[in-house]
């Protein structure tokens, strides 16, 4: 994707500058290639990083300001009256893209949206945030744990543990467990088997957050002081508690934002740690982390 010159003004004269960052988004990837090794390829990466560091340059009020708020005021679970709402844990727009395609293959009618991951973009906090033990004792539901799940059928709220069950497993420092792709491939397999079961025609498919892929060339560029400076905040992790850190002045040199009593990393700032690690991470505020696709998907 090549952002033009009339992207800034569109994104500032828009009513929803939102709508315009998730469509540049969705630009990048849809249509999906024919299999996910092309896809999950590099070029549809780095035009994502090149959209996200152009908008910490123009717009950074959409990272102090506008996602902060969305994260923490807007993300929800809505669950159908005539239907039933599935999330699938860590899909990002990446998968949607590819989810969307196999659905349209299969006969369903899918309509492509977003919503919002909370702050810090992680799962415990988004459950606490939308409600969630609330709406699982109130409505019939389900845990999918395993690679072949087995429903009732009348379940209006499921919980898929896939795909972040898998890429918590492609880590640095040791030969992978699996990769991206495998990743992807076991949770179609997953997702299909879930909308198989479900005793409904229409189903809700969102997301409790996304995740960085933090190989190399994927983050913005900065220097190794910057780099050492994330590292003493942050660690091995993407957020931390106000009161377990002072990263104000990270926030000064936007680096960092400030939200709901937890320090972030922005965008694509990523930094090396000791060990072993995964190299699919989440709890910051970037939009590939905290900008989720839903799929509306009907028989």
């Amino acid at each position: 994707m090549t952002l033009t010159s009339e992207w800034p003004k569109s994104l500032v004269e828009a009513d929803d500058p939102v709508d315009v960052v998730w469509d540049a988004l969705w630009d990048i990837w849809w249509p999906p290639s024919e299999g996910p090794s092309d896809h999950y390829d590099h070029d549809r990466e780095w035009a994502s990083v090149e959209l996200e560091r152009t908008l910490v340059d123009i717009y950074w009020e959409f990272y102090s300001e506008v996602l902060p708020w969305r994260c923490v005021n807007e993300a929800s679970i809505e669950i159908p009256d005539d239907g039933a709402f599935l999330v699938m844990d860590a899909m990002s727009v990446r998968e949607a893209s590819l989810f969307a395609a196999a659905l349209e293959s299969d006969g369903y009618d899918v309509k492509v949206s977003y919503s919002y991951a909370t702050v810090p973009s992680e799962t415990t906090p988004y459950k606490k945030r939308v409600g969630y033990a609330d709406m699982d004792r109130e409505y019939p539901s389900a845990t999918v744990r395993d690679l072949d799940p087995s429903l009732s059928g009348d379940e209006r709220l499921v919980w898929s543990r896939y795909p972040d069950a898998l890429l918590e497993n492609i880590q640095e420092g040791k030969t992978e467990l699996s990769s991206v792709e495998d990743a992807y491939d076991d949770s179609l397999r997953v997702f299909r088997s879930i909308l198989d079961q479900l005793d409904t025609d229409r189903i809700i498919v969102g997301a409790d957050h996304g995740y960085v892929r933090e190989e190399s060339g994927y983050s913005f560029a900065i220097s190794e002081h910057e780099k050492n400076r994330l590292r003493d905040t942050f660690g091995g992790q993407r957020f931390v508690g106000v009161d377990q850190a002072d990263a104000d002045d990270l926030v000064e040199d936007r680096l960092a934002v400030e939200a709901d009593g937890y320090y972030m990393p922005v965008g694509r700032y990523t930094w090396p740690v000791r060990g072993k690690y995964s190299v699919y991470q989440h709890g910051g505020l970037s939009l590939m982390e905290c900008l989720t696709p839903r799929l509306e998907v009907q028989r």
